[in-house]
């Protein structure tokens, strides 16, 4: 399972956009073997986009105060573990380096930082983007009207998934000391 997540994590924007697109081939199959008729107005999708501008720009918010803490975090850490460098002499030592400490000094905080601001990048995309097709939503062909908005539900889920998944990560780590 780690190592599905660190593959998915490698590369986050190519996966979610793989998957949204697996969903919208499954979408189209069922729909081409089930008679389902599914009507879309031009009103409801302007809706949705309005939904889903405003979570992606709140997310954001979120993602961005989250990374943040995190560099916070790291600061309160590295300011610490100086202190405790320069009194080694006076009889303590560095030994009892708890696990949030040994992961923002590891090499995994790159792709901690990584991952919080590829997802603000993806949030910050997607709201320009829901932004320009809810302006020319009248030029958009109705048949595109679900797909428009399958792909921002998937981007938005994962995205918030694999940075909840980071914090629960970090968390359990500063639970664990």
């Amino acid at each position: 399972m780690k190592n599905i997540l660190n593959i998915y994590i490698k590369r986050p924007l190519l996966w979610d956009i793989f998957i949204a697109t697996i969903i919208c081939v499954l979408y189209t199959f069922l729909l081409n073997k089930v008679p389902l008729n599914i009507s879309i107005s031009q009103d409801l999708i302007t809706s949705i986009f309005s939904d889903l501008i405003g979570t992606s720009i709140s997310l954001a918010g979120f993602v961005l105060a989250s990374l943040t803490i995190i560099v916070t975090f790291k600061d309160n850490i590295t300011q610490k573990a100086n202190a405790n460098l320069s009194n080694v002499g006076e009889g303590n030592d560095n030994k009892n380096s708890s696990g949030i400490e040994l992961l923002f000094s590891s090499k995994h905080y790159g792709r901690i930082v990584g991952v919080f601001t590829w997802a603000v990048f993806i949030y910050l995309l997607l709201f320009l983007v829901l932004s320009f097709l809810k302006l020319f939503i009248g030029k958009i062909d109705e048949t595109f009207f679900v797909y428009l908005c399958i792909v921002p539900i998937v981007l938005i889920t994962l995205t918030i998934f694999r940075s909840v998944l980071v914090l629960y990560r970090i968390i359990k780590l500063q639970l664990a000391r």
